[in-house]
């Protein structure tokens, strides 16, 4: 990290350098495949699999989490597994559009993947400061047309790799593993699978949060951009659950300029937040920092966001980005689209809790990360049953909801959490 500051120092005074591009390259871009079994031990642990993007000779990495399936006797001539039709959550990662990974997402995903019974798709979008923005725009959306529009080269490409998946599943299923080793075991055929587009949902943490309601909204034109409408049709019939936690909504503001409430931890050392600024003002520049696509936070919710959009929004109150999260609210209120967002705030929950390693997390933190993710598959589930999840989540448990800490509920014991406060504090003082 020193070194990095050092890039950052000089980068301030040359300006753009190959040096800089290069130590920021090497930066670790995903977690190793080996680092699931820690962070899900319950699976299931997904696959890599690529689609075209709008952009010709390039591909966009997906991480696709698929819920068990039973299959049936090869030589029945059935060719669906159980169950064959899946509804599908597209999730994207946080870290300021410059840092982070999909497979951080990797306990929601696989929990949403798990009680849901839906396809999960990490996006692996493009990132500063290689690619400003809308890159990490354009790439999500491409991840979404290949879920919804039939003419769009990865539609195809998305259904082959995951019917692909369950192939070889399928296979893993069929006599001894010396036979297949030895080929004594045909490969089964291709399984026939539906991704079901009346049940679709997104997702996201942090920047990933401001994607995810990027995928639900038009944007006007601006600041030289043309009209850039949602990627969700206008006729889309079906509720749209958005999953936000903790957003990034207005990026007009840069890291040291959000606001810090009283109860935060004093500010971390000048440099850091240096690199923060430099890092954020290479994903968009601060003249385009207004425009729509950048901070959806900004647009009028009564005109441009989609009709069928239902928000659950989750806040961290040690945050910087709390602020603009209660500034938003306000602005959706008296938009009047209010009745389509539950809010949902943590005023003692520090920014990125619901993704931290549980080992890292006291008892309390992982309580509540748990009840977080378990509001978000109730929200989508009520959605996907076509009834209002925002008025169920109001009339059931108005503003006293449990995941905010009922201390009686004890889902820590519930979901059987493997680490001791003793082996928590153990590796706080390792890292």
């Amino acid at each position: 990290m020193e070194k990095l500051l050092d890039h950052a120092e000089r980068w301030s005074k040359e300006g753009w350098s190959t040096m800089w591009k290069t130590a920021l390259v090497r930066l670790p871009r995903a977690v190793p495949m080996e680092a699931l079994r820690l962070t899900s031990p319950q699976g299931p642990h997904p696959f890599k699999l690529e689609i075209p993007s709008r952009e010709p000779r390039r591909n966009i990495p997906l991480y696709v989490f698929v819920p068990p399936v039973k299959f049936p006797d090869v030589d029945s001539g059935n060719i669906e597994p159980a169950p064959h039709t899946f509804p599908v959550v597209m999730d994207y990662h946080g870290g300021g559009f410059y840092l982070g990974s999909c497979l951080e997402q990797a306990p929601f995903c696989a929990k949403l993947c798990r009680e849901l019974q839906t396809i999960v798709i990490g996006v692996d979008y493009r990132m500063a400061p290689i690619h400003k923005f809308p890159a990490a725009i354009e790439d999500s959306e491409d991840a979404a047309l290949a879920l919804l529009d039939p003419e769009y080269a990865g539609y195809s490409v998305l259904r082959a790799g995951i019917a692909d998946f369950l192939r070889r599943k399928w296979f893993e299923t069929l006599g001894t593993p010396d036979d297949r080793k030895k080929g004594k075991v045909p490969l089964p055929p291709v399984p026939q699978i539906h991704l079901d587009e009346a049940r679709i949902a997104f997702s996201g943490a942090s920047s990933g949060g401001n994607i995810a309601l990027n995928m639900a909204i038009s944007a006007p034109a601006s600041l030289g951009m043309p009209a850039w409408p949602c990627v969700i049709p206008a006729n889309y019939p079906h509720p749209i659950p958005l999953l936000l936690l903790y957003p990034s909504l207005d990026l007009r503001q840069l890291p040291d300029e959000r606001l810090r409430r009283e109860n935060m931890p004093a500010l971390p050392e000048k440099k850091r937040l240096d690199i923060d600024n430099h890092l954020a003002a290479t994903y968009v520049s601060r003249e385009m920092s207004a425009h729509p696509r950048a901070s959806p936070g900004l647009v009028d919710a009564s005109v441009y966001l989609h009709k069928n959009a239902k928000i659950l929004l989750i806040l961290s109150g040690l945050d910087t980005l709390w602020e603009q999260s209660e500034i938003w609210v306000k602005k959706v209120e008296a938009e009047g689209r209010i009745d389509d967002m539950k809010v949902m705030r943590y005023e003692d929950r520090k920014h990125g809790w619901t993704t931290i390693p549980e080992i890292a997390l006291s008892k309390e933190e992982r309580k509540t990360r748990l009840e977080v993710l378990e509001e978000c598959v109730r929200f989508t589930d009520v959605a996907w049953q076509g009834r209002d999840p925002v008025a169920v989540m109001n009339k059931e448990m108005g503003d006293n909801v449990k995941a905010q800490g009922n201390a009686e509920l004890k889902h820590h014991e519930k979901e059987g959490l493997r680490f001791t406060e003793s082996e928590r504090k153990s590796f706080e003082s390792d890292t």
